[in-house]
């Protein structure tokens, strides 16, 4: 159904479609497109303050990790000058302990020792005595062979003298 324009004044006063027509044919204004994310921060803006907030995070992390590490590190300092000092003490104490003047004081009074006497020496003009060996480790010249315990150094010598005579060549 299609209605024609009016072209008078007297048509345009006439309630038809046509006049309501008219009214519309103005061009509609038309408004600024409005961005998808309207009153909402985009998910790279969030991004970007996400890695913001941990770069500024970082450096206070370290500065109290690398604090924490100082105050360990003076912490055993001062434990190995207490060990050092401790160790000079001890080693002094050691060394009073090893005095020949203390030791010399201890063996009185707990072992009851007195100082030795001065020591006489004589020189002879002799040569000693030839040592003598008991009967049982003097060597025997009966070479029977026969069991008895005397003839058992003179034969282990002669079964050890026969096996060098076969190994060393001359």
């Amino acid at each position: 159904m299609t209605t024609a324009k009016p072209t008078t004044t007297l048509d345009a006063s006439l309630p038809t479609s046509a006049a309501s027509d008219a009214h519309h044919a103005l061009p509609r204004p038309v408004l600024p497109r409005r961005p998808r994310y309207a009153g909402r921060m985009p998910a790279w803006a969030w991004l970007a303050v996400v890695g913001l907030c941990i770069a500024a995070a970082l450096p206070v992390v370290r500065a109290s990790s690398v604090t924490e590490s100082a105050t360990e590190l003076r912490a055993l300092e001062a434990e190995r000058e207490r060990l050092d000092s401790e160790i000079r003490s001890l080693a002094a104490h050691v060394g009073q302990l090893g005095s020949l003047a203390r030791i010399k004081q201890q063996a009185e009074l707990r072992f009851n020792m007195v100082p030795a006497r001065p020591t006489v020496v004589l020189d002879v003009e002799q040569p000693p005595p030839a040592r003598v060996l008991p009967s049982r480790f003097a060597p025997t010249a009966d070479r029977s062979g026969d069991g008895d315990a005397e003839s058992w150094p003179l034969l282990d010598q002669a079964v050890w003298g026969a096996i060098f005579d076969v190994l060393i060549f001359e």
